[in-house]
Order: structure tokens, then C-alpha cells, then sequence
């Protein structure tokens, strides 16, 4: 990796559905050579998607609420396994302290979150304890 590829990068990650024209003329260099960078960044396993970002105000789902998860040992596979399959989990990830795993949720209100995440995560003999953070306001953003 050097700085054009850095640059692709960053560039792409603004808007993915950028040009190879429109790239290679905003880094000074031939949209075939971008090409070729983009492919070789996929290649190396650097990009691993295109993907889009949805506007969530447009839907109902606009409720984040986020989760710091504590289980027990034994129970973390099927914990962890649980959380993986629910599909208003949009992130988990395992961590240190002060829980096991953070999890951001999307749904469409409390009741949802209450009714189909910690109530049957709960429920799961390996879970200890859930601190629930709802956030009020998205502030940035970047993916």
C-alpha cells in the first residue's frame, strides 16, 4: 500500500459508486491504473465489499440502542452464536472490559428492543448481565 492506494481508499469510502474516470482525475493518475488498484486492493483482501449506506430516517428501524453484554464462559459460544443470528444486531464485537461483547442494535422502538433482543438474550443461561446505552443522536458516522 502507498498513497495512491490511500487515496483510492479514502475516495471510495466518501462514494463507492465514484468512476474510475472520475477517480483517476481527482488523483492525477489513468482510470485503467485506478482499475488495476482497486482490483489488486480486492485481491489482497484490503476491500472486501461495495456495498451502500442506507438513509435509516426513511424507515421505522431508527431506534440505536447499544449493549454491553457480560456472560459466563461456558456460555459464550452459544451467546455469541445467538447474537450472530438476530438481524437487529448490526455489529457485535468482543471485547475486554468492562463486558464481554458490545453489540449496536437497530429497531424500531423500545418495546422492540425489549421484546425480540433482551428479553430472549436475557433468557440465555450464559448471560450475566446487560447495560443498555440508547443513543439520542447520531453524530458521525464513517464506514
Amino acid at each position: 500500500m502507498d498513497e495512491i492506494d490511500d487515496a483510492i481508499l479514502r475516495e471510495l469510502q466518501k462514494d463507492g459508486r465514484m468512476s474510475m474516470a472520475e477517480l483517476g482525475s481527482m488523483l492525477g493518475i489513468a482510470p485503467s491504473t485506478v482499475f488495476k488498484r482497486i482490483e489488486k486492493l480486492k485481491n489482497a483482501g484490503i476491500l472486501e465489499r461495495f456495498t451502500i449506506v442506507i438513509n435509516q430516517k426513511c424507515f421505522e428501524h431508527t431506534l440505536v440502542a447499544f449493549l454491553n453484554v457480560r456472560v459466563h464462559p461456558d456460555g459464550k459460544p452459544e451467546v455469541e452464536e445467538f447474537m450472530r443470528s438476530l438481524p437487529s444486531i448490526l455489529e457485535l464485537y468482543e471485547v475486554l472490559e468492562p463486558g464481554d461483547f458490545f453489540v449496536k442494535v437497530r429497531v424500531q422502538n423500545i418495546s422492540e428492543l425489549k421484546r425480540s433482543v433482551l428479553v430472549p438474550l436475557s433468557g440465555l443461561p450464559g448471560v450475566r448481565d446487560i447495560q443498555t446505552i440508547i443513543s439520542v443522536r447520531k453524530v458521525k458516522e464513517q464506514t
